[in-house]
């Protein structure tokens, strides 16, 4: 599985030869994003569904999300657009697929986070703070993306939290960066001092991660 972060909460991930986008943001460097089969949204805020219009059309990709996007998505003329709600698995191909999952970010009609299962299995929160329901993923998920900025979702200590119920093998920081100066580095700390063990990779935008 290939991961390259492109800042905030926007992600491309390949797996199984699948290739999926994650909540492009208004000033993501599209030009810097490859094919995409997939957007997925998760939810209607504009630094998560920004550039869904534009890039929907520049790499003919099916753009995925909860009922609010779905609207907002026929309204912007989008064809290739499907509606997801908590609870439901959509199949992609090649033995992938994605779970959407609700999400604590009470700002939002439907904040979703997306289980998405290939060779490896990846969780992307979306916007969210800590909740009990997280609990349910607690050792089947091999990489967490999880919010850190505090705005709107957690902060640092917060999402160590959110590390702690699920347990992931390894944790990607976001949510930073363009809208907020929280520090990967804080949670580091948070999670040394509390005594719990995982990897955390922090990757610069346009960095390319292999698992």
């Amino acid at each position: 599985m290939k991961i390259i972060w492109h800042g905030h909460a926007c992600f491309w991930i390949e797996t199984n030869g699948v290739r999926l986008l994650i909540d492009p943001y208004p000033e993501v460097e599209d030009d810097g994003i490859g094919d995409v089969d997939y957007i997925l949204i998760t939810h209607e805020h504009t630094d998560h569904y920004g550039k869904v219009e534009l890039l929907s059309r520049l790499r003919d990709a099916t753009v995925i999300g909860p009922k609010t996007v779905y609207m907002m998505a026929v309204a912007d003329g989008i064809t290739k657009v499907r509606e997801i709600q908590a609870g439901e698995t959509v199949e992609l191909g090649n033995g992938v697929r994605v779970t959407a999952i609700f999400m604590e970010h009470p700002s939002s009609q439907y904040p979703l986070g997306y289980l998405i299962e290939g060779d490896k299995k990846v969780f992307h929160t979306g916007d969210t703070y800590p909740f009990p329901a997280l609990q349910n993923l607690r050792g089947s998920v091999d990489v967490l993306m999880v919010p850190i900025s505090g705005r709107s979702t957690a902060n640092e200590r917060e999402a160590v939290q959110i590390v702690e119920d699920i347990r992931p093998k390894i944790v990607i920081p976001m949510h930073y960066g363009v809208y907020s100066s929280a520090s990967p580095e804080k949670l580091i700390e948070e999670l040394r001092r509390r005594r719990i063990f995982a990897f955390v990779k922090v990757l610069r935008p346009g960095e390319e991660f292999v698992v």
